[in-house]
């Protein structure tokens, strides 16, 4: 009998990725803000400022700043019409991004802006160092006096009005043709944030993200013959904090609110007149430099409303309605007054301050209108009571 043998084959593949010689670096630095309540309605910047503060003040002054310890190296030549060829530097425009709430996804606009540049640059000839130029030879940015750190080393201070731009600047006492390698070991940028008013921001921690790429072509470019760039791009991470202040303050008694009609009982104890409604007006006091949410909770419900009850179980509707003190709005622009208050967290009022609001005066009205009022007057000398529980969700 013959057997027939089958022999496994196993194929070994081996997959091979082509790996650049040359990997991706990039230089992260962090831009972080805080806000903490407070009338002035400001973000404060906390950033880590740029190492260039301590010897050159005025690089930092009125603007906030941050370093990236990023370097490289360029063969300068002083030349006609090239100045890619000088020392050379742009700086992109205003970048847009956003800003996202860690817990809550909610996203808030952000817009990064740098305005100066500051750069550590050494060479070996203390007279032929190209950075050390009263004008620029070409762009748009203005030269201020920077400072020498060392015998060799000199750091830049280039101001720009209107990013992005360019600019090029070489030795003062030089001639055509001449070169220099300098090394630059740092890069100092000063920035502004623009951001919605904090009011818009709820409570909590927001990030964000912008890049922006090194070398020819890039969002920084340090012109031709560079060699030795450290890396390819700088990471901007952005971190705002925000935590706004909170406070509710009711009336004497606010925990008892008893309703009666419009100047009192007298019209119906006199004449039998029903009266259009009764009522209770009861008065708050409100701080708030945030968003917040208002909404009710009913011991008894009736539909949208919540209601009271006499001790046979019958219902009658009770309206509550709300009013802010003036700087409080919904949707941006509408005034709360006299606002129905909904029912439960997922319907709640989504309210804002358009300024920050002090010690405003508002209102929380409990109402029974004439229709739901007359089956009450058939029960005379029956009590209706019911718990209503107003919510105020700061989110803090």
């Amino acid at each position: 009998m013959k057997r027939l043998v089958i022999r496994g084959l196993t194929l070994l593949i081996v997959l091979l990725s082509l790996v650049p010689l040359s990997l991706a670096q990039a230089v992260e630095a962090t831009v972080s803000l805080e806000y903490r309540g407070g009338e002035a309605a400001q973000f404060a910047h906390t950033t880590v400022p740029a190492a260039a503060c301590t010897l050159m003040p005025a690089f930092c002054r009125n603007v906030t700043t941050f370093s990236a310890p990023m370097n490289y190296t360029k063969l300068t030549i002083v030349s006609r019409n090239v100045p890619r060829d000088e020392f050379y530097g742009t700086l992109p425009g205003p970048r847009q991004a956003y800003l996202v709430h860690e817990q809550s996804g909610e996203q808030q606009p952000v817009q990064l802006t740098f305005t100066r540049i500051g750069q550590r640059v050494s060479s070996p000839d203390r007279d032929k160092n190209p950075a050390v130029a009263a004008t620029r030879v070409a762009g748009t940015c203005n030269i201020q006096p920077g400072v020498w750190s060392t015998s060799n080393e000199y750091i830049t201070r280039w101001y720009y009005t209107q990013p992005p731009g360019t600019c090029a600047t070489r030795p003062r006492y030089s001639t055509y043709g001449q070169e220099e390698i300098v090394d630059v070991s740092e890069l100092n940028l000063g920035y502004t944030v623009s951001l919605p008013p904090p009011y818009r921001f709820k409570s909590g921690r927001y990030t964000g993200t912008v890049r922006y790429s090194f070398g020819v072509g890039g969002d920084f470019d340090f012109g031709d013959r560079v060699s030795s760039l450290s890396d390819n791009e700088l990471v901007v991470n952005l971190v705002v904090d925000v935590q706004h202040g909170f406070r509710v303050e009711f009336g004497a008694n606010f925990e008892h609110a008893v309703l009666e009609p419009p100047g009192g009982w007298s019209s119906w104890l006199d004449g039998g007149r029903v009266p259009p409604r009764i009522a209770s007006d009861q008065s708050l006091r409100l701080w708030s430099s945030g968003p917040f949410r208002v909404y009710k909770l009913c011991e008894f419900d009736a539909g949208d409303r919540c209601a009271i009850r006499n001790r046979r179980g019958e219902d009658v509707p009770v309206e509550v309605r709300v009013t802010m003190p003036w700087g409080i709005r919904q949707g941006g622009w509408q005034g709360i007054n006299r606002v129905p208050v909904p029912t439960g967290s997922s319907a709640a009022l989504e309210l804002e301050p358009i300024v920050y609001t002090s010690n405003g005066p508002g209102q929380v009205h409990f109402e029974v209108v004439e229709a739901d009022l007359r089956p009450m007057l058939e029960r005379a000398g029956e009590r209706y009571s019911g718990k209503v529980t107003l919510m105020f969700d700061a989110e803090l």
